[in-house]
């Protein structure tokens, strides 16, 4: 186990009715005013938006609405919340959704404290320095954004989906009541929870050999959320199912599974899956589905123990070589996508095959990345044809 240091300032507010919570944390820091960032019909569909907007108004909080956040969220409406910012009378940042809207209330408390444009900072042409507190309302379970540091924007002019990281951009309190998932789409569970899996896949996955505590807190995780979005899908309403869900996808990206690791996680798959969302607005989790397969199909037979450790903790599966194991569990894991009716092949979410050289370029931008495997742009390519 490597020497580390982890801070998560995040104060998390869990269960039912929390959201009263919330007021007591806003006048401490004698907030007056807040932008509210959230997306739509869900967030009122849910019944957050009301829960919200009254313990507000009950604590004699102003607050004005930056509303229609989409999807795979965009850079103008990152500035649109900035200008609101800067033209006064906001104090705080308050996103209420799921990743998308917390992602821009990221980009949109760092940006207000910033006299350039806020891409900036996603270009590595500035660095963050000073960011708005963010208190945040949880109502779809995906990306941990609501306990980490990370907010993901698409730039449609640039052609890029990225990230900031930044210590200043933890949310300073977030509630997270599992009752507002209860009204969610069956197909945003099933993504939302493909993206909770993916983000402990590419920690266990990494080839980190000195991490076996972590290790086996992201295997239990797995095998929760394999055993929980089932029953969802059959019974959407069950609170105690939602609360194991929403736990689980807010500790597989706060950083936790990472604590002690030599490499620290390898996001090959979301940087690929990156470029699906931003050429074919695909749901994020539909992309990890699919690129997961074909990038643990391309590497495992020069890296099969970390796939072989995954059958073996999560899937059963003993016996034969570490190839054996490692490709078994990769039919496992492809098999349990196909279960849930999440894409496994680029083909199912309709991208055609004259545009995969041009996917592969987007992600790869003409650089190596990845940490089990040094993936160079040729590499790229072919997981793209292989997830064709």
């Amino acid at each position: 186990m490597e020497n580390f240091f982890w801070h998560n300032p995040t104060a998390v507010i869990f269960g039912k009715d929390t959201v009263k919570e919330l007021a007591g944390h806003l006048k401490a820091a004698n907030v007056k005013g807040v932008l509210l960032v959230y997306g739509g019909k869900g967030t009122f569909k849910s019944g957050a938006y009301d829960q919200v907007t009254d313990m507000l108004k009950k604590a004699g909080i102003a607050f004005s609405e930056l509303n229609d956040v989409k999807p795979n969220p965009l850079i103008d409406k990152v500035r649109e919340g900035i200008s609101r910012v800067k033209a006064g009378g906001i104090d705080a940042i308050m996103p209420i959704g799921g990743g998308s809207a917390f992602d821009s209330a990221k980009a949109i408390a760092a940006g207000a404290c910033y006299s350039g444009d806020v891409w900036d900072f996603f270009v590595g042409k500035a660095k963050i320095t000073k960011a708005m507190p963010i208190y945040g309302v949880l109502t779809a379970s995906a990306s941990s954004s609501e306990v980490n540091n990370i907010g993901v924007v698409t730039n449609p002019e640039s052609e890029l989906k990225t990230s900031i990281t930044s210590e200043f951009i933890y949310p300073k309190v977030s509630v997270i009541d599992p009752s507002f998932q209860i009204t969610l789409p069956e197909k945003q569970t099933i993504y939302g929870g493909v993206d909770i899996i993916a983000h402990i896949l590419e920690r266990v996955l990494d080839g980190d050999e000195g991490s076996d505590l972590m290790d086996a807190q992201g295997y239990a995780l797995i095998r929760t959320m394999m055993r929980v979005i089932p029953e969802l899908i059959e019974d959407p309403k069950n609170y105690d199912l939602r609360a194991e869900y929403a736990l689980a996808g807010s500790l597989a990206h706060s950083g936790i599974l990472s604590v002690g690791r030599k490499i620290r996680g390898d996001f090959s798959s979301h940087r690929m899956g990156h470029s699906i969302s931003f050429m074919y607005g695909t749901p994020h989790g539909a992309t990890l589905s699919i690129i997961l397969i074909a990038w643990a199909r391309y590497l495992y037979e020069e890296n099969p123990v970390p796939f072989a450790r995954l059958g073996e903790e999560v899937f059963d599966i003993f016996d034969g070589t570490d190839e054996d194991k490692a490709l078994e569990a990769i039919d496992a894991l492809e098999d349990f996508f196909k279960d849930i009716n999440t894409p496994t092949t680029l083909r199912e979410i309709g991208v055609k095959e004259e545009d995969i050289e041009k996917l592969a370029a987007n992600a790869s931008r003409g650089e190596s990345f990845g940490k089990l495997s040094k993936l160079e742009p040729e590499d790229v390519l072919e997981i793209f044809k292989l997830a064709y």
